[in-house]
Order: structure tokens, then C-alpha cells, then sequence
């Protein structure tokens, strides 16, 4: 019988220790080079597709997004002017209104004073 008390007090050579780390070291890396290069569940593919689909939607949606944000940026521009353009509009209208008021003022007396005219002609 093996006296396991000894055999595991036994010196061993750095040599033979260092092979045995070196085997399990490249079983290790060899087994992740594998999970990393093969795809690790069988829709990954599909996944992927998904992905790069997603992706061309997205940029095709932030070039709408960025043509949109231009035209809301004209379109504000231009509210802006048609803005001031009513309120000069609207100053312009109130003169034209107070000018029309004073007219119809100063021709009222005068229109009442005036003696109508007819059209029928004398003699017939």
C-alpha cells in the first residue's frame, strides 16, 4: 500500500511542475480561442443579422432625424419673419384706421351741409 503521507512529501523537480502548469495553460487558452472564434449559441448569426439591421435603421433614421431638425430651424426662421411682418402690418393697419376715422369725421358736418343732388333733368 502506497503511503500517501510521503509520496505527496517528496520533492519534485521545478521542470516537471512547470510542464504540468504549461499543459493546463495552453488546454485553457486553446478552449477560450475556440468559444471566442465559434459562436457560442446556434441564433447568434441570426442575433447578429438583427443587430446590423437595427443599426442601418438607426443611422437611416438619425439622417431623417438631422433633415427634420434643418427644416424646423427654417420653418422658425421664417415664423419669425412673418412675426415681425404682421406686427409692422398690424402698426400699419392702426394708422390707416385712425386716418380713416379722422376722414369720416371732418366729412360728416361737410356732407350735411352739402344740398343733394338730382339726376332727373329739367323739362321733361
Amino acid at each position: 500500500m502506497v503511503d500517501f503521507k510521503t509520496e505527496f512529501k517528496k520533492p519534485v523537480s521545478s521542470a516537471r511542475n512547470l510542464l504540468k502548469k504549461m499543459k493546463w495553460l495552453v488546454f485553457g487558452a486553446a478552449f477560450i480561442g475556440l468559444g471566442i472564434s465559434m459562436p457560442s449559441c446556434p441564433g447568434q448569426q441570426a442575433l447578429q443579422q438583427q443587430v446590423e439591421t437595427l443599426q442601418t435603421k438607426l443611422s437611416s433614421v438619425e439622417k431623417q432625424s438631422a433633415q427634420r431638425d434643418s427644416q424646423m430651424k427654417q420653418l422658425i426662421a421664417e415664423v419669425s419673419q412673418l412675426r415681425s411682418i404682421l406686427s409692422q402690418l398690424n402698426n400699419i393697419v392702426g394708422a390707416q384706421n385712425i386716418s380713416i376715422k379722422e376722414l369720416e369725421s371732418k366729412m360728416s358736418p361737410k356732407s350735411r351741409a352739402m344740398p343733394k343732388h338730382s339726376d332727373k333733368k329739367k323739362g321733361k
